[in-house]
């Protein structure tokens, strides 16, 4: 299949990812036809597909259809086309075939991800992507009979799943960049036109001063305490999630899914990035070399971390991330063995050196259940609150506090764009928030 060959050059990395979403979930086979012919159904796709063994080889093909009986009568019909040519042709042969293309569309991935011109993130997008959807739905097709109206069902399909108008571009940008490959191959006269899929900018959740004292002081006291998550329903059959204490006996609900420990690392991180303008990704690779306490006219933080969607300029925290900081430190060294920290530590969650993603995990679970216990999962317009709303909040701060602040130095000391920060950060910016500053006058000269 030209999923495993998609994958060929990147094995080890996601053999076992590979054979768990190509594995067969369900099988049937045909009444009156041979053995050899059957229907099945894959983790990575909706679709039934047929599988035939036919003149020592194996033909597979998918049916495009979710249900089991146009499935069987599409199998029927590709059975007796076969008997009756007495050929069958292999749609993954021809050099137009887009899964043939795909697969050629990866391998440049990968090249560019050995370059270092795409991160390991978007090119794991772009496979899982192309696995979950684009191949499914296109891999048995010819480019050249690929139009404007074959890309206007794939969005109308995709939209009767209910995801965003933004995901479904990322997969037609997958779709555009293989017709672009066979259009430079000389394989296409030109790419068709895509249908244009209108996206709703949405601002990002945030918390208001109150609301991050409020999340401060209850990451305090729950410092050290496990929690308990249980799943429980309501006299309607409505499904609930219970947030309670390990060693509260009396008002647990509802079956136990799993413990969950809170740190004190939660609580100092809430007033690092609300200080900091970090991303929660920036959590991943801080260490202890990355961090600068500048003592002077100003104290501050000069965070000198990995390039992060292509920045690389150092971040000036605001005094109180010092405090956080220094505190955070304290803690650590107080737990170490080996006393002193040392440059190559992490900052947060430092007994996880090997399995950084796992420490970023532990984190972000905690601050569920911190924003839940909080009663702050949501703001008025309904934004669901993450660890991303930290940095926002850092953002905002400044636009609504910072005295004459400069838009574009706090972009590049936020390591984002003046665009952005328009679009997505500063949309909750109304002007009832600044509103000494609409109201201000300028001094007449004498």
């Amino acid at each position: 299949m030209t999923t495993l060959r998609l994958l060929k050059f990147d094995a080890q990395e996601y053999a076992i990812q590979t054979k768990s979403r190509t594995a067969e979930t369900e099988r049937a086979y045909i009444d009156g036809y041979p053995a050899q012919l059957w229907i099945y159904r894959l983790a990575a796709s909706r679709y039934w597909w047929i599988r035939y063994y036919w003149n020592g080889k194996v033909c597979r093909k998918s049916t495009k259809q979710t249900g089991k009986r146009e499935a069987v009568s599409f199998a029927k019909s590709y059975y007796d086309s076969i008997i009756t040519q007495g050929t069958v042709l292999d749609p993954q042969s021809s050099v137009t075939n887009f899964g043939v293309l795909g697969e050629s569309a990866a391998v440049t991935e990968r090249a560019k991800l050995q370059r270092g011109d795409l991160t390991k993130m978007t090119y794991d997008n772009f496979v899982y992507r192309y696995q979950k959807s684009v191949l499914p739905y296109f891999g048995d097709l010819d480019v050249k009979n690929i139009n404007y109206q074959a890309l206007e069902n794939y969005v109308t399909e995709l939209s009767a799943t209910g995801i965003s108008g933004t995901t479904i571009r990322s997969y037609l940008q997958i779709v555009r960049r293989v017709l672009m490959l066979a259009c430079r191959r000389g394989l296409l006269p030109a790419v068709p036109e895509f249908p244009s899929v209108k996206i709703k900018l949405k601002a990002r959740g945030w918390f208001s001063p109150v609301e991050y004292l409020t999340l401060y002081r209850t990451a305090r006291r729950l410092s050290g305490v496990t929690m308990e998550i249980r799943k429980y329903q309501d006299s309607l059959g409505n499904q609930h999630t219970q947030y309670v204490r390990r060693d509260d006996r009396d008002n647990k609900l509802g079956t136990r899914m799993c413990y969950v420990k809170m740190t004190q690392d939660l609580q100092w991180l809430i007033v690092f990035m609300i200080n900091g303008y970090i991303r929660p990704t920036d959590i991943r690779h801080m260490q202890h070399k990355h961090v600068d306490v500048v003592r002077g006219d100003y104290t501050y933080l000069r965070l000198r971390l990995p390039e992060s969607k292509g920045h690389t300029n150092p971040i000036t925290t605001m005094p109180r991330a010092v405090t956080a900081y220094l505190a955070l430190r304290s803690q650590h060294e107080g737990g170490s063995t080996a006393g002193e920290l040392s440059g190559e530590d992490y900052v947060f969650v430092p007994k996880y050196p090997d399995s950084r993603d796992h420490a970023l995990n532990l984190l972000q679970r905690q601050f569920e259940v911190l924003i839940a216990v909080s009663g702050l999962p949501r703001e008025v317009q309904g934004e669901t609150r993450s660890l991303y709303s930290l940095r926002h909040s850092s953002i905002m701060y400044r636009l609504l506090y910072g005295d004459g602040i400069n838009t574009l130095v706090l972009a590049r000391n936020a390591r984002t764009s003046v665009e952005m920060i328009d679009r997505f950060y500063a949309r909750p910016l109304s002007g009832e928030m600044n509103i000494d500053m609409l109201q201000s006058k300028r001094r007449r000269r004498r």
